[in-house]
C-alpha cells in the first residue's frame, strides 16, 4: 500500500506558509509506505516533480505559497526498486498539447499483458503503475474519456491522483480509500488515503486547524467507479467508469464475513479491508488476516508478510481464477504458521532501522 495526498487553492490569495501543511500531509502519509516519497506541482509554465527514495520525515519539501495544486504519494515498493527514482511516483505524462503527474495507490496485476496488447512504447519504469500513464497518452488527449478508458483496462487495486497542467487534480477511485475535505472559507481542498491521515495533517496545520474548530469544512464523497475533477476553480465534476475489482469480484462476496464494510468505518477498518483487498489479489484468505490480528500482530507487520513473505521476496502470483472456480481453492497459504518466526524477523529489521536512524514504519493504530 502508498498513501496519496494532496491539496488545491482556488481562490485568489496565496495560503501563507503552505509548504508546511505539505509536509504535514507526507509525513501523516508515511503511515502508509516510507520507502519514497514524492510530489508533483505546476510552477513557471511546467509541470514540477520532486521525488527522492526517502522516507518523508526525511524528505525535504519546499515549495512557494503561490502553488495552486499538489498532488503527493509515499510509497511502499512491490514492483520497482525505489533506489532507481524513475520507479517512483508521480510520474510524467504527456498528449494533445496537455501535461499530466499520476500517481498510484494499489497493485496493478496486467500491467504487462496491456503493454503487449496495445504494444505501448518500451520504457526503463519498472512500476505496475506506469502502465495507467501510458494508456491516458496512447489516447492523444487529456480529458474524462481518456482516463475512463485506462481506468476500465486496468486490474487489479487502485485508486490514482492525477494534477494537470492546469491546476485540475482529477481522483479515480476504484477499491482504495480516499478522503477529500473541503474549507469554503479558505476557497480550498485537501484530501488523503485515510481520514485519519487527513485529519492528523490538518492538526499541524494552522490555518486549516482554526476551520476545522469553527466547522468551517465539509467532506466530499467520491464512489467507486468515480472520476472526480476537483476544478482549478473550485467546481467539481464527476463521471463514472465501469471498476473491475480483480476477478470482478470483492473479498467480502466470498461469504466469509456477515456484513459488507461500512463506507463510514474508522480509518483502522479502512486499512484492514484494504489489506484484506491486497491479500485476495496475492492468493492469501482474507480471514488470515483477522488470525494475524487476534495474534496480536500489527497492521504494518501483515502487510510486511503478504508483499515480501518469510523469504524477503515479494509475493506475486499471476494465477488467474475463473469464475467457477473457488477463488481460495488450494490457495491457502502459510500465513498462521511460523508466526513467531515472521514477528522476530520483522523486530529485528526494526531494530537495526533504529540503530541507523531510520523512521521504521508503524502502527498509527496502536
Amino acid at each position: 500500500m502508498c498513501g496519496l495526498f494532496g491539496f488545491l487553492n482556488y481562490g485568489e490569495n496565496e495560503i501563507k506558509d503552505i509548504s508546511k501543511f505539505t509536509k504535514s500531509l507526507s509525513e501523516q502519509s508515511a503511515v502508509r509506505g516510507t520507502d519514497a516519497t514524492g510530489v508533483a506541482f505546476n510552477y513557471k509554465n511546467g509541470i514540477s516533480i520532486l521525488k527522492e527514495a526517502k522516507s518523508a520525515y526525511r524528505f525535504d519539501i519546499k515549495h512557494s505559497d503561490d502553488v495552486c495544486a499538489l498532488i503527493g504519494h509515499t510509497r511502499h515498493s512491490t514492483q520497482g526498486t525505489e533506489k532507481l527514482n524513475y520507479n517512483n511516483h508521480p510520474f510524467f505524462g504527456k498528449c494533445g498539447g496537455r501535461k499530466f503527474a499520476l500517481a498510484h495507490n494499489g497493485i496493478l496485476h496486467n500491467d504487462k499483458e496491456l503493454r503487449k496488447t496495445f504494444e505501448l512504447p518500451e520504457t526503463k519504469i519498472e512500476t505496475d503503475s506506469y502502465v495507467a500513464v501510458q494508456l491516458i497518452e496512447s489516447q492523444n488527449r487529456f480529458d474524462f474519456d481518456s482516463i475512463k478508458y485506462m481506468s476500465e483496462l486496468t486490474e487489479g487495486s487502485f485508486s490514482y491522483s492525477i494534477l494537470d497542467d492546469k491546476d485540475n487534480i482529477w481522483l479515480v477511485k476504484g477499491d482504495s480509500p480516499i478522503c477529500i475535505l473541503h474549507f469554503p472559507a479558505l476557497k480550498m481542498y485537501a484530501y488523503a488515503s485515510t481520514e485519519d491521515i487527513l485529519f492528523k495533517s490538518v492538526v499541524g496545520y494552522a490555518p486549516l486547524l482554526n476551520e476545522v474548530k469553527k466547522g468551517g469544512f465539509e467532506q466530499i464523497n467520491i464512489d467507486e467507479g468515480e472520476i472526480l475533477k476537483i476544478c482549478n476553480d473550485g467546481n467539481l465534476e464527476r463521471k463514472n467508469f465501469a471498476y473491475r475489482d480483480y476477478y470482478g469480484r470483492h473479498w467480502w462476496d466470498f461469504g466469509l464475513y456477515d456484513d459488507k464494510p461500512s463506507s463510514k468505518s474508522t480509518s483502522e477498518k479502512e486499512y484492514i479491508e484494504d489489506l484484506k483487498s491486497v491479500a485476495a489479489f496475492q492468493g492469501y484468505d482474507p480471514s488470515d488476516i483477522d488470525e494475524l490480528i487476534d495474534a496480536g500482530f500489527s497492521l504494518w507487520e501483515i502487510e510486511d508478510y503478504i508483499y515480501y513473505g518469510m523469504d524477503g521476496e515479494m509475493q506475486q502470483s499471476e494465477k488467474k481464477v475463473s469464475k467457477n472456480e473457488s477463488f481460495f481453492s488450494n490457495e491457502k497459504k502459510l500465513l498462521t504458521e511460523n508466526l513467531l518466526c515472521v514477528k522476530m524477523m520483522w523486530k529485528r529489521g526494526a531494530e537495526n532501522d533504529s540503530e541507523k536512524g531510520i523512521p521504521r514504519k508503524f502502527n498509527s493504530f496502536a
